[in-house]
């Protein structure tokens, strides 16, 4: 590796990252100071260019902090290889505190040989004596065992006590799923206040983690991440109550925990996410700030006892649960003043009922409606009660599978009377639907907001789940995004799509005012015909493109 123009640089040979040079003594890190950039002061402005006009850098000049800084950005094979040509970076990395121990980071995502793993083992292990035996600190640390399943949790034990010890800020430990002995968090090591006070961030993964009464308070920390932690309701109590500083918690997967609660005290919790959680029946939620709630798995029993600040709420499940219904009769006394919801339903087979109070601050709605693999009975029509109680709606977005709705047909000589509808959408002014198909009900619903939209400045019907363009127009194909190729449609898809744009050409075109942007997205005539299977139109626009 070579420097150029004044850098000094150092003849040393390239290290193995476990062979770091002897630290001559401590010095501040690179997480505890105020990096600057170039634009800062007269840094960049009188250094000299090459005859290309390419800035020329001296490193002698710029302030240690700034230095610092760069080297922090770089990952932690290249940061050890620059500091064997530069004195300024030699310095830096003697204070380098941000291990991302990863395979790609340490150059070995590529193998995958007989002891790929014990290699990988042992090179981290290294990395950490050499830390340990120098004082050097750690204060980002991210460990992936994802792959690892024969790691010795004696091996983890030592490194977490190395990167406490050293009053670390941020801590993520990735452990493998099939690991069939689960590693034991040693909570021992979160005893020491001095320890647990500076940590900002803690994320783990598939560990089991218990809490107990003498652990230590933390009083920075920010961030909580629990990824199929083994955990009970009391350790979980237990840990939220000596984190008052949280400003996010995710806790997914975690399947001994059946009431959730979250404490008053959490006064800076902005957001909180629920997912896959198979025994939770009740979230009560008594932080009064919280302004996002992110939840996944089937319909609950949810209590905030003070609703007012939350803005933006996320409810999904990937089984067949009625979302919707839920959400018509219990979103008003959940979230109030919610100004932005995102749905996803499997297999609603419920139609929306009216809902009995309106959302008078909801502006963004998104709707995703996926099939469960059984014959759909869910008329997309009924939609429109959450546009009937959202009078401050300005975004609708509607990703509908084909066979998550009832597909009953239109017949050609179907007309829809023009008509005024009962209720105004007037600050509607951006609607989207992704999967748009010949459904009868999907075309009356369109229908609807045309006549009841005044407000509509842009409406777009996407045939292809995503993957489409503008309808006509030839000249753009979805492989120039996608490898080379077009995105997987089926023949039943570009059947479908075909149908859908000639649907929406007879019955909505013609009811659009001039003054909407209007598109209808098709499959890419390149790629998709209907006398082609797929790999037919995937291999004709290769040749097209070769060529």
């Amino acid at each position: 590796m070579e420097t150029q123009g004044a850098v000094r640089t150092t003849h040393q040979s390239l290290p193995e990252l476990d062979a770091y040079p002897a630290n001559n003594g401590s010095m501040a890190s690179s997480a505890e100071t105020n990096a600057q950039t170039c634009g800062d002061g007269n840094i960049c402005g009188d250094a000299p260019k090459t005859r290309d006009g390419a800035l020329n850098l001296e490193l002698e000049k710029l302030p240690e902090d700034t230095i610092r800084h760069i080297h922090s950005l770089i990952p932690v094979q290249d940061a050890a290889r620059v500091a064997c040509v530069s004195r300024q970076f030699l310095r830096s990395w003697r204070c380098y505190s941000k291990l991302i121990l990863t395979k790609k980071a340490l150059g070995l995502s590529d193998d995958n040989s007989e002891g790929s793993e014990i290699r990988y083992i042992s090179k981290i292990d290294k990395i950490f004596n050499t830390y340990s035996c120098n004082g050097m600190k750690i204060k980002t640390l991210r460990i992936d065992l994802h792959l690892c399943e024969s790691v010795s949790a004696s091996y983890i034990d030592r490194w977490l006590h190395i990167a406490v010890k050293s009053g670390i800020n941020e801590l993520s430990l990735s452990l493998p799923y099939s690991r069939k002995k689960k590693y034991y968090f040693p909570y021992l090591i979160l005893f020491d206040e001095t320890a647990t006070s500076l940590l900002q961030s803690l994320y783990l993964v598939e560990c089991i983690f218990e809490p107990i009464e003498t652990l230590g308070i933390f009083r920075k920390l920010k961030s909580l991440d629990l990824f199929f932690v083994h955990i009970t309701e009391k350790g979980l109590q237990l840990l939220l109550s000596k984190s008052s500083g949280l400003e996010r918690v995710q806790i997914d997967s975690c399947t001994e925990i059946i009431c959730l609660k979250i404490p008053c005290t959490l006064q800076k919790l902005k957001l909180l996410i629920v997912k896959a959680c198979e025994k939770i029946q009740v979230v009560e939620i008594s932080a009064p700030n919280l302004s996002t709630f992110d939840y996944n798995g089937v319909p609950l029993e949810i209590c905030i006892r003070d609703p007012s600040q939350l803005k933006h709420v996320y409810l999904s499940s990937y089984m067949p649960s009625r979302i919707l219904s839920y959400v018509s009769a219990k979103l008003p006394s959940i979230a109030r003043n919610v100004e932005r919801l995102t749905l996803l339903s499997r297999g609603e087979n419920v139609n929306t009922p009216m809902l009995p109070h309106k959302l008078l601050h909801l502006k963004s709605l998104e709707i995703k409606l996926h099939r469960s693999g059984e014959s759909p009975i869910y008329d997309i029509f009924s939609v429109v009660s959450f546009l009937d109680a959202s009078p401050a709606l300005e975004s609708f977005i509607l990703h509908a599978e084909r066979d998550a709705i009832i597909h009953d047909c239109v017949a050609w000589d179907d007309l829809y009377p023009r008509g005024e509808s009962a209720y105004k959408h007037n600050c509607l002014r951006r609607v989207k639907i992704t999967g748009f198909h010949s459904a009868k009900s999907l075309i009356k619903f369109v229908i609807h907001i045309l006549e009841s939209a005044p407000s509509l400045e842009s409406l777009m019907l996407d045939t292809t789940h995503g993957y489409g363009q503008k309808a006509g127009d030839a000249s753009k194909c979805t492989a120039s995004k996608r490898r080379g190729k077009c995105s997987f449609m089926s023949v039943r898809d570009i059947k479908d799509a075909n149908s859908a744009v000639e649907a929406a050409g007879r019955y909505i075109s013609g009811r659009v005012p001039s003054a909407v942007e209007y598109e209808v997205l098709e499959p890419c005539r390149r790629c998709h015909t209907g006398s082609q299977t797929v790999d037919e139109g995937w291999w004709a626009c290769l040749k097209q493109r070769s060529g």
